[in-house]
């Protein structure tokens, strides 16, 4: 499963109250570091709070050992330290104690000699959580080329006048220049007026363009009055254009900024900006300036407008239509009133009544509609969207009126326009419907239909009787739009006596009324229609949809009874209906067809639903496949294959590669081969090399370069050898015999018992068991299974499998000679089939039932894909995941695990069954492990021989067998929990052998009880990756091997990440030696070195205990362990 990691440091985060497993408060400081850097990023919001909330708990010791733990650019990865440090400043920035501290932490360790990139990280921490104590910190790093940079921001969200002054202070002409910069911009952003001179004098010396562009920034964001003049002259120069020194903008900005407090000023030189704007033809130059003299406290602003409406320009006009509020100044309104009714200019007319519309001031509507019938486009569109925005009486009224026009743009205007109209407006555009031109009527009926004016059903109604056909037709197609249940018996009459032009939309409308009734009701409903009417053909596409297996039904009954125009109508009805399941009749029609022309109909309809569907891969190549046999030309087999290619099937893959033998089909089979097969690399192997060496050998397409290469590509990077074999030849049963008894009943007959009755079983099975065009077929009789000759342990297996319809269709397929993974008819509810296929059946303790429902009609065919690993299972049922690693139990004796290695058996039940493409992959399964010789005489036990967990208890869900191994993997929740042996232990000597990931944390548990923290209800030996970057500062304690907390382990032993270490533990009394790997790493007794306290201070009250529990202790990380055995001293 895909780690989701939730990075929230922008808010504040909470304290949650529960400790997660094996994370006690316990542990140390540096125990706590490392441990939540193994946490994180972390897959839970709440698992993230509480990790930042343990660090934190560790103070100024915990964030000094995080910050010692950062790379220089180059020497490691800092994402996850950085991440930890910064979800601490956030958690810390609310609490002004914590805060603080915090603060004084960074500052402490920004006087160590760190590599200057991970300083600026540190002073970057100070821009959220710095405060007046740490101007002086940073000051001194204003002086610094690299850090000058972030010290003068962090400056800058400090914000107090110490911030600003440390600032400006350190601005003096030795300065290097990039620092300037740095200092400069960071003084831009303040209000630290004071800066204003300094910054002039060096406007006046620099020559500079980048130092000139800063520098103008920053006055036109602090300067005063004595800013104006020089920065005017600056872009008087370049013609006040925007160039990269940014003169003009910082001039506008600043005249912008002090046009409150020094407003004559101001005005003086934003009216010298707009004659200069003007004279340059400028218009964003005169909004800018316009904008200021607006906003200026003297501002007339009517006149201003007015000499904005006489300028005439559409760009000046609606940019400051559009930048100042002329909506809450009456004079202005005024105005604007009065010059949208006098005014002869287009443009400036078209400015008005859009700001009209937006601002909606009083008798809006009138003053626009006046330009409803304006010849010009501009206007007339802008007076059409703005009385929409309007609203109202006035505004729906004009707006209608327009409908009357013959100019089909015209009326297009107010049909757009009307689409968006608040309100009902269904009554108004029936009074001006039968005054309106066909076009208008049309745009009407779209009205109705878009908004779906049910109120005008008898208005459309009615056009079905006119002799205009344009309207005619689009009555027909809004009828769907406005009809209810109630006008379904206007509707059928209609339907019988309309032409065949209209017929479609009538049919639709019928459609819509219906789907207000319940669906019992609309079949009786359309039934008796039907049988009363002569024309039974007009009602089908109403069976089709209503879309219910009833309907279905009888749209099938009559494709096979009825003639002519009814069976043409029931088949395109079938072929319609928005179901899947619609493909069962349709192929029984393809099975039964008696001629061409209707197989290539069929065929059609069949690839069109399964193109369209939204089914799985698997359940589209089950009836592609299907089809294929009732193809009737090389258009749909390429059709079928190309869709086959999609499926990403590897029963797909093998079923094309024939057709790369037909010229007329051989470039969609390659294709579809190749995709398929590329697709998925565990699909590699021998079958599909050779279908991948065929297929870039059949290719020639303008892109089969590029494919050949994929396909190249593919083969070398994944095995040519191996994969799915074929466990069914197609021509004969060999391979497979009879059954005899069950696995435990034939390991208890001598080699000539089980020869007689393997003799005997293969009499039968030759009785029972067929090979029928291709198929393995078992024909209902007797109830003796199929099995393999060979036997499996670990595997992945393809059947593709078909129940044949009658009084109890049933089977399933045993894994390891032990029932089963079940199959049958999902209809038999009175045993509980209802559930589905693919479960384990006869599981008593683990599940027995699958996840969901999957299964295809009893009669067509299903396809497995079994995998069995160790005791567990998972099945997909045709694309659906329907058995998820439950543990198969052993039927035939339920005290004891799966069988390691047995026969794979096809049952016999008593129903008829077919089977094809049975391929299956073996999968690497290490041997059981066995003591040596010398262990067995010394006494040794196995606690775990890699095939079951019988001898131990507690978390068997995160703690699973996979090749052999005891895996831990990282839980989405927890820390994965501890794995304890079912008996206690006080003396003895354990062997095992582990294998850790980067930054792997597990532990060993002796003497423990089976609750509480092992490291101190019992003891713990640490399991831990001793290399990994988050552990490099723990104490001698922490390490791998130590007796947590008391007595300390020797480094060095472990091997490489990814390698198997053989560690053994010696346990005598209170003395208690460790061996890693044939060196000793640790040797002492653990009440002499408790007896004065325990090197970690904590108390250990289970350290002493004279027996309890073995247990692997879970603390959020992937680890592996094999061949555990003990011996009792």
């Amino acid at each position: 499963m895909k780690n989701i990691k939730i990075i929230i440091i922008s808010v504040c985060l909470f304290v949650v109250s529960g400790l997660f497993a094996q994370m006690p408060q316990g542990r140390t400081n540096a125990t706590i570091v490392a441990d939540a850097l193994a946490q994180l990023p972390a897959d839970t919001q709440n698992k993230y709070n509480q990790t930042i909330a343990d660090l934190v708990s560790t103070g100024e010791e915990g964030l000094l050992d995080l910050i010692s733990r950062l790379y220089a650019p180059g020497k490691g990865s800092n994402e996850t330290v950085e991440y930890a440090i910064s979800g601490w400043t956030h958690y810390v920035a609310k609490d002004n104690a914590l805060r603080s501290s915090t603060a004084a932490t960074f500052g402490k360790a920004l006087n160590n000699p760190l590599d200057k990139d991970i300083k600026a990280y540190i002073i970057r921490q100070l821009r959220t959580i710095g405060s007046d104590d740490d101007v002086e910190t940073l000051y001194d790093f204003l002086k610094d080329e690299y850090l000058s940079d972030p010290a003068a921001q962090a400056l800058v969200s400090i914000g107090t006048m110490k911030a600003k002054v440390a600032l400006l202070s350190s601005l003096n002409p030795s300065t290097p220049e990039s620092i300037k910069l740095n200092i400069i911009n960071a003084l831009g952003q303040t209000d630290h007026t004071l800066a204003e001179p300094v910054l002039l004098g060096m406007l006046n010396d620099t020559r500079s363009e980048y130092m000139q562009q800063v520098i103008l920034n920053a006055l036109g964001n602090i300067g005063t009055m004595g800013s104006i003049k020089p920065l005017r002259e600056i872009a008087e120069k370049a013609d006040f254009s925007y160039q990269k020194d940014n003169a003009t903008e910082s001039y506008i900005s600043l005249l912008s900024r002090l046009n409150s407090a020094e407003p004559k000023t101001v005005k003086k030189e934003a009216e010298r900006l707009l004659k200069s704007a003007t004279k340059l033809n400028r218009q964003d130059l005169k909004i800018a300036a316009t904008k200021i003299l607006l906003e200026n406290p003297s501002a007339k602003v009517s006149d201003i407008l007015k000499d904005v409406i006489k300028d005439g320009n559409l760009d000046y006009l609606s940019g400051i239509l559009n930048i100042y509020p002329f909506q809450k100044d009456s004079k202005s309104v005024e105005l604007i009133h009065k010059e949208i009714t006098s005014n002869k200019s287009l443009e400036v007319q078209t400015a008005l009544i859009y700001w009209l519309g937006e601002n909606q001031t009083k008798n809006a509507a009138s003053l626009i509609a006046r330009h409803i019938n304006s010849p010009d486009k501009m206007v007339q569109k802008a007076t059409t969207l703005s009385l929409t925005k309007v609203g109202g009486d006035e505004a729906l009224i004009a707006l209608a009126e327009l409908l009357k026009s013959s100019d089909e743009e015209t009326v297009t205007l107010a049909k757009n326009a009307l689409m968006s109209f608040n309100g009902d407006i269904s009554y108004t555009l029936a009074s001006v419907f039968n005054d309106s031109e066909s076009v208008g009527k049309k745009a009407i009926l779209e009205l109705i239909a878009n908004r779906k004016m049910d109120s005008q059903y008898n208005l459309v109604y009615n056009q079905m009787f006119i002799d205009d056909s344009e309207v005619k037709a689009a009555a027909a197609n809004t009828l769907k739009d406005v009809s209810s249940e109630e006008n379904l018996p206007d509707l059928f009459t209609l339907l019988e006596q309309a032409e065949a032009d209209y017929i479609p939309g009538i049919q639709q409308a019928v459609n819509a009324a219906l789907k207000n009734l319940p669906e019992d009701k609309q079949i009786d409903l359309v039934t008796d229609r039907i049988n009363k009417s002569p024309n039974k053909h007009l009602y089908y596409s109403a069976l089709a949809g209503i879309g219910s297996s009833d309907a279905i039904n009888q749209i099938t009954t009559a494709y096979k009874n009825e003639t002519g125009v009814n069976k043409d109508a029931a088949f395109d009805a079938l072929a319609n209906i928005n179901s899947f399941q619609v493909i069962y009749p349709l192929l029984d029609i393809a099975r039964t067809a008696k001629n061409k022309q209707e197989l290539e109909k069929v065929t059609d309809a069949v690839i069109n639903i399964i193109r369209k569907s939204d089914e799985t891969g698997t359940v589209k190549y089950l009836y592609l496949r299907e089809i294929m046999e009732f193809a009737q030309n090389d258009s749909q087999k390429n059709n079928i294959l190309r869709l086959l290619g999609g499926t990403g099937q590897y029963q797909a893959m093998l079923f094309a590669v024939p057709y790369m033998d037909i010229p007329a089909l051989s470039e969609s089979a390659a294709v579809a081969v190749m995709n398929i097969g590329i697709s998925d690399p565990t699909f590699a192997g021998k079958e599909t090399t050779a279908a991948l060496n065929k297929a870039a050998k059949t290719l020639s397409n303008p892109d089969a370069d590029y494919q050949r290469q994929s396909i190249n590509k593919y083969l070398s990077e994944n095995p040519t050898e191996g994969g799915f074999v074929s466990l069914f030849n197609g021509k004969n049963l060999d391979g497979w015999k009879g059954l005899v008894a069950n696995p435990i009943k034939r390991a208890e007959m001598s080699e000539k018992e089980l020869t007689a009755a393997q003799v005997k079983a293969d009499k039968q099975m030759a009785l029972d068991w067929k090979v029928e065009n291709g198929l393995i077929v078992f024909d209902g009789k007797g109830y003796d299974n199929l099995c393999t000759e060979k036997q499996y342990g670990d595997f992945e297996m393809l059947v593709d499998w078909k129940l044949y319809p009658g009084p109890e269709p049933d089977a399933g397929i045993y894994l390891r000679g032990t029932p089963q993974v079940q199959m049958w008819d999902t209809a038999r509810v009175d045993v509980g089939a209802q559930v589905g296929s693919g479960g384990l059946y006869n599981n008593q303790t683990h599940r027995s039932t699958p996840l969901k429902l999957a299964d295809q009609k009893v009669g067509e065919w299903n396809s497995f894909l079994i995998r069995m690993v160790g005791e567990r299972v998972s099945v997909w049922l045709n694309g659906e995941l329907v058995t998820d690693n439950v543990v198969l139990e052993n039927y035939w004796d339920r005290s004891k695990p799966i069988f390691p290695v047995e026969q794979i058996e096809l049952q016999a039940h008593g129903s008829k069954v077919a089977y094809r493409d049975i391929y299956i992959k073996e999968l690497l399964q290490p041997e059981p492990f066995q003591l040596s010789k010398e262990e067995e005489a010394e006494g040794f036990k196995i606690l775990f021989d890699g095939t079951n967990l019988d001898k131990w208890t507690g978390n068997k869900a995160d703690y699973t067998i996979e090749s052999g191994n005891i895996a831990l993997y990282p839980p989405t929740t927890g820390s994965g929990g501890n794995l304890y042996t079912k008996d206690q232990f006080d003396n003895f000597v354990l062997r095992f052998e582990f294998m850790l990931t980067p930054g792997a944390n597990n532990g060993l548990g002796i003497r423990t009880p089976l609750e509480g923290d092992a490291a101190y209800v019992g003891m713990e030996l640490q399991i831990l990756d001793n290399d990994a970057p988050i552990y490099e500062n723990l104490e001698v304690y922490q390490y791998h091997g130590s007796v947590y907390g008391v007595i300390p382990a020797k480094r060095g032993a472990l091997k490489p990440l990814g390698e198997w270490n053989y560690q053994e533990v010696i346990v005598d009394g209170e003395n208690i030696k460790i061996t890693l790997n044939g060196t000793t790493i640790l040797e002492g007794n653990i009440r002499d070195a408790s007896k004065n306290g325990t090197m970690d201070g904590r108390d250990h009250p289970g350290l002493l205990n004279k027996t309890g529990h073995i247990g692997f202790l879970g603390h959020g990380s992937h680890v592996k362990f094999r061949n555990i055995r003990i011996r009792e001293l």
